[in-house]
């Protein structure tokens, strides 16, 4: 009996050491014959990132709807809505790759900033997308203006697999903070019935998220020889947090009107982003390199802004909530240092 242990035990050992997979040694795994599928041996290496973001914001307030009448009395309505611009944001990253093992730690912060405005004038057709408490008659204008931001941190855990002598694979998985704010106003002129004298309202309605939660993906890597690759990411998260929103009405003399505040609630935001693009790395010395890259980025996360001013002033309307998602180019620069 004790031998048939002690043999047990000598197996399980062996196989141990054949799927173990040491740094710069073959990793055991169903790759198709004659393709090695290796984690690199690696010094300890300083990578320090920088990314300006050129983005096209994806939600749209609609902020008001024109209306006209034709010489045959037919009615037409088209709704003016704010939003879809592009502006800049920023995203600066640190990572460090551990020596032997070609795993690594990455600290990250996003910030995107989105402010945009638009207007339309009459006259006297010009209509809200909700009635306020003191209107009696159309406006002579409107303006919307939307501000949306996005304040991101993420800190993720990394191993480099080479597949191959062209292809490198990057899994990595971590947690993500993300906290959303999205601000939609709308300023109204107009001219009561029966009264010369304008007047101006405005309506505010402010939805924030603040979560955190997992994130995974992989990145990848083409060589394509000169310093040149194709690169690309893949990932998503899942976020747990706070949801609250609140809606006011304002007159002339920013006095609140009436205020509409929804009970904050606990909020589940799955996101999903990509990318992809071109990378030349020039090496300055055995020790320091940089990459430059440029490509393409796709974010968006679900149901991360409340819309909802109907729930706000009708109760037990159904809540309605909207994507927080952009897109665009990007030019990364990453000095890498062992």
């Amino acid at each position: 009996m004790t031998k048939r242990i002690t043999l047990a035990l000598a197996m399980i050992g062996l196989s141990a050491t054949a799927f173990a997979g040491s740094p710069g040694d073959n990793m055991v795994a169903p790759a198709p014959t004659g393709i090695n599928l290796v984690a690199p041996d690696s010094v300890g290496t300083w990578s320090f990132g920088l990314e300006a973001l050129y983005m096209e914001a994806g939600q749209q307030f609609q902020y008001a709807a024109v209306n006209t009448l034709d010489a045959d009395d037919n009615f037409t309505q088209k709704n003016k809505s704010v939003g879809n611009e592009f502006d800049w944001g920023v995203e600066g990253d640190i990572s460090y790759m551990f020596p032997g093992s070609s795993r690594d730690v990455t600290l990250g912060y996003t910030y995107m900033n989105f402010d945009d405005s638009n207007h339309v004038s009459g006259p006297a057709n010009i209509g809200a997308f909700i009635n306020f408490p003191d209107v009696d008659s159309d406006y002579d204008s409107a303006k919307g203006k939307s501000h949306q931001t996005l304040n991101q941190v993420d800190l993720t855990f990394g191993q480099l697999i080479r597949i191959g002598d062209r292809v490198d694979l990057h899994p990595f998985a971590g947690v993500r903070y993300a906290d959303i704010d999205v601000k939609n106003d709308g300023d109204y002129t107009g001219t009561h019935v029966g009264s010369i004298d304008p007047y101006t309202d405005e309506i505010d309605n402010d939805s924030e998220f603040q979560g955190a939660g997992p994130r995974a993906g992989f990145d990848g890597s083409v060589h394509l020889g000169s310093g040149f690759s194709i690169v690309g990411t893949m990932a998503g998260s899942l976020l747990v947090g706070d949801m609250s929103q609140k809606f006011r009405f304002i007159d002339a003399e920013g006095v609140d009107v009436a205020t509409y505040k929804n009970d904050s609630y606990t909020a589940i935001v799955p996101e999903l982003d990509a990318k992809l693009g071109l990378d030349y790395n020039v090496a300055f010395n055995p020790n320091t390199s940089m990459d430059i890259q440029l490509g393409y980025q796709v974010v968006n996360y679900f149901n991360a802004a409340s819309q909802d001013a109907l729930d706000s002033v009708f109760v037990n309307s159904n809540n309605n909530t909207d994507d927080f998602n952009y897109q665009g180019p990007y030019l990364r620069l990453q000095l890498n240092v062992a």
